[in-house]
């Protein structure tokens, strides 16, 4: 599905991402961990092809389903990306217009979106998908009147608009608090399971990282350092970073 290979992102002073080389899996779930700076969000950006600001492409390709994805440091419409890839941020809040309403913000994607698929989903069939009431009262209110689990909820139902095969989720659950964070680890699992998303979840975590992935990449200065089942990289860590990052979170050490 997606073939990321030796992909080097270089800032004038230093490499960003340094000889990334990561295969997915149609129907894979992915969790990508790692301290900040440590070039998760870049490799996040890079396949969304969103633009470089003062980075360059230096080496290195990166593939989804056939279809090279080219970065540069101009915005790129390539249809597949939000219609085949979809993205969820850490605050949804902050990727919506506070002055328009959430069916406002629909009827933006369905228009974009039917240019290329006849096949999208309704609101309401996007709200039952994440656990959401549905009601003309509640789509005609703006993202002020909502919580931040709310709107972290609503940012995924509006990303599954024309349904994804790959959802990169970056951070998702770092500003939610506990109540929030399982309820929202519950919902991408039972996405992944119930209608055969590809996942790839970025995130700092690592009992969220436990929770919800089957595969563990650990990344450290722009490098991937470790990668394997996760059970066995929280089992049998083999680097010392990694060690480190469990050592953090001493309940996560036996698994």
């Amino acid at each position: 599905m997606l073939d990321i290979s030796n992909l080097t992102i270089s800032s004038p002073s230093r490499d960003i991402l340094d000889n990334v080389s990561l295969k997915v899996t149609s129907g894979e779930s992915i969790a990508i961990v790692g301290e900040s700076g440590s070039g998760k969000t870049t490799l996040i950006k890079s396949i969304l092809a969103l633009p470089l600001t003062s980075l360059r492409q230096t080496a290195g390709h990166i593939q989804f389903e056939g279809q090279t994805i080219q970065l540069t440091n101009k915005r790129q419409e390539l249809p597949f990306i939000g219609i085949d890839i979809a993205w969820i941020t850490q605050n949804a809040k902050a990727s919506f217009n506070e002055k328009r309403t959430i069916w406002a913000h629909y009827q933006d994607l369905y228009k974009t979106y039917s240019k290329y698929s006849s096949d999208l989903r309704t609101l309401e069939e996007c709200f039952s998908l994440v656990d959401l009431p549905y009601s003309k009262e509640i789509i005609r209110k703006y993202p002020f009147e909502f919580s931040g689990g709310q709107m972290q909820r609503i940012g995924i139902a509006l990303a599954l608009v024309a349904k994804p095969k790959l959802l990169l989720a970056d951070e998702p659950t770092s500003a939610l608090d506990a109540l929030n964070k399982k309820i929202l680890v519950h919902l991408l699992k039972k996405l992944h399971k119930n209608e055969g998303i590809t996942l790839v979840i970025v995130t700092h975590d690592m009992s969220v990282a436990k929770d919800i992935s089957e595969r563990l990449v650990v990344m450290k200065d722009g490098k991937i350092v470790e990668t394997g089942t996760t059970f066995e990289v929280l089992s049998h860590p083999k680097e010392a970073y990694t060690r480190k990052l469990l050592a953090a979170i001493p309940r996560l050490r036996t698994v």
